[in-house]
């Protein structure tokens, strides 16, 4: 126990959140497993089993993981079948019964699964804050996004009602940190204030050919990552005046939302004085070497100007572009970055652009969220994943609002114009956090189709089981009973019993049905049927002819005489016979 302890708590370091708690459930029921003795210590293992294989789905909700659970379950109601016939008969159970009863349970669960309501988190279960293993944070430090350039796990899908965008396009928007606090860049605390959320536009028809949905995996926190600029009808989601959308509740659960990609349009064209201020904040005499940097470079009144020339200068520069940048921790980090490691990752770049054109008075602040993505030609989605995390730059120009500037496609454009899985393939560190994904083997053929194959199947079970949230609940009612009503749900309900049942009923009466027709069975039935017209029931143990004597003293014997002898003379003559 004290090995245990001491494993647990080395391996969580935060001891107040969802993911130690579980780790000390599984120790505990590691330490029962060891003690473990008799009948009663074998049911506390097995439903303890159960509540663990419940809390897989806290932190994945795959299609495999859900298979891995089933087959827990089923192999716990075998175990606790064969503990209770154990101890009653000491007969075996059969080793399909399971199987058996989880296949008889389909129509009930699926019914159940069709109309169950949807209600929405009351709660948030908190998570370590492990940024490698959630995706984007809301805070941004040198290294941060590089250390999700390891990972090849899902972030989000994307499925797109009509032609998808460019590639060089699908920069996927969650979260802006215009707030630079000790070397930390960090979101605005106004926009997490519900009531600065802003409504959206109208959606027009046309627009519809532009509508996708995002699948989102459970990253417990509030931003649904989109294209700019994208808006939404769901009330769930709410839209803020840096157009990013968050979710009312953190994301918990693997929620698929449907959002409109509108026309180009001028966010925030007009910036108040405050905003200016607060979007051009950055420590003054920390990094000598940029300010002078940026005055030669700067065009005093062409914002535009000025940041192709900076844009310039890094062209001219030989920067690295690599999973495995050169560590600083220094104040003066956009110095030592931009004049002496000169190799970073996306998060390094955005941070040393956004720094030197803030110094010049110029409004800019860092976008974290996920460039590209990989399409998958099975089913035409595109998968985004941990590795193509991004950060890049938003600048503010006059009459044109908030404009997209991503200095990595300058300094590494093989990265935005093939996307991480393409350009960091050869880069130290790629897939590290994933040793066992089937990327790395992806230059064999049938490995990548199974691959795909494979991640069809995923997409599949997100997209209709855990997609499946109230509006297409309506919708698959709708569809199914042409009218939502109680009595048409309980018609449902009622059907789906009676296929579960059926069977079940059907076997026991063949069973029964079979038994009774055996001669043996038979023979003792006819018998006893013509005791009992004597008033007469056999006690346990009793034989036929002891029975049949006791009968004589009946008032009614002589009456049944004949008949019982030939009933005695027919049992005893088909249960002893050689």
């Amino acid at each position: 126990m004290t090995l245990g302890l001491g494993v647990w708590w080395w391996t969580f370091p935060s001891k107040l959140a969802l993911e130690p708690a579980v780790g000390l459930l599984f120790l505990g029921a590691w330490l029962k497993l060891v003690e473990a003795k008799d009948r009663r210590d074998g049911y506390v293992f097995i439903y303890t089993g159960f509540v663990l294989a419940a809390s897989v789905f806290l932190f994945h909700q795959t299609l495999w993981q859900a298979m891995l659970v089933l087959l827990g379950v089923v192999m716990g109601f075998s175990a606790l079948l064969q503990f209770e016939l154990d101890s009653e008969s000491g007969k075996q159970p059969s080793r399909w019964l399971p199987v058996a009863a989880v296949t008889l349970a389909i129509p009930i669960t699926l019914v159940w699964f069709l109309i169950f309501p949807r209600i929405a988190p009351l709660w948030a279960i908190p998570l370590a804050a492990d940024v490698s293993r959630m995706g984007m944070s809301d805070t941004l430090r040198p290294g941060d996004v590089s250390q999700l350039g390891r990972d090849a796990s899902l972030a989000f899908r994307v499925e797109f009602g009509g032609e998808p965008p460019s590639y060089n396009q699908l920069y996927w928007r969650g979260i802006t940190l215009g707030r630079f606090d000790e070397g930390t860049w960090r979101q605005h605390r106004w926009l997490n204030q519900t009531s600065q959320r802003v409504s959206a536009p109208e959606l027009m028809v046309s627009d519809s050919d532009r509508r996708y949905t995002v699948l989102q995996k459970a990253s417990h926190r509030h931003w649904i990552y989109a294209l700019m600029p994208s808006v939404t009808s769901d009330d769930r989601v709410r839209i803020y005046p840096d157009f990013t959308l968050k979710t009312r509740w953190p994301i918990t659960s693997d929620m698929a939302f449907d959002l409109s990609l509108l026309e180009p349009i001028a966010v925030n064209p007009v910036i108040s004085a405050t905003s200016r201020r607060v979007e051009t904040a950055f420590p003054v005499g920390l990094n000598p070497r940029s300010e002078a940097l940026v005055r030669s470079l700067a065009i005093p009144g062409d914002i535009g100007a000025t940041i192709d020339r900076v844009l310039q200068w890094y062209r001219s520069q030989p920067f690295v572009y690599t999973l495995e940048p050169t560590p600083i921790s220094a104040p003066d980090f956009v110095d030592r970055f931009l004049f002496d490691t000169q190799s970073g990752f996306c998060e390094h770049y955005a941070y040393s652009f956004v720094a030197p054109l803030r110094l010049a008075g110029i409004p800019a602040r860092i976008v974290g969220g996920y460039m590209g993505g990989e399409v998958n030609p099975l089913n035409g989605t595109v998968a985004v994943r941990e590795m193509d995390a991004h950060a890049w730059a938003e600048v503010w120009i006059e009459g044109l609002g908030w404009m997209r500037y991503d200095p990595t496609g300058v300094v590494a454009p093989e990265h935005v114009q093939r996307g991480a899985l393409e350009s960091l393939e050869d880069a130290g560190g790629f897939l590290t956090a994933s040793p066992l994904s089937l990327m790395h083997l992806r230059h064999w053929r049938w490995i990548n189709r199974l691959r795909l194959s494979l991640d069809d199947l995923n997409y599949r079970w997100q997209s209709a089981v855990m997609g499946y949230d109230r509006d297409r609940q309506v919708s698959a009612l709708t569809r199914l009973l042409g009218q939502i009503s109680p009595a048409r749900l309980l018609a449902l309900f009622a059907i789906a019993i009676s296929v579960t049942f059926v069977p079940v009923i059907a076997l026991f009466m063949v069973r029964y049905y079979r038994h009774n027709r055996q001669p043996r069975v038979r023979a003792v039935q006819v018998l006893d049927r013509e005791l009992r017209r004597l008033g007469i029931v056999r006690n346990p143990g009793e034989t036929l002819r002891a029975a049949v004597t006791r009968s004589q003293h009946s008032e009614h014997y002589l009456e049944r005489a004949v008949m019982l002898s030939d009933a005695l003379a027919q049992a005893e003559a088909t249960l002893y016979q050689s």
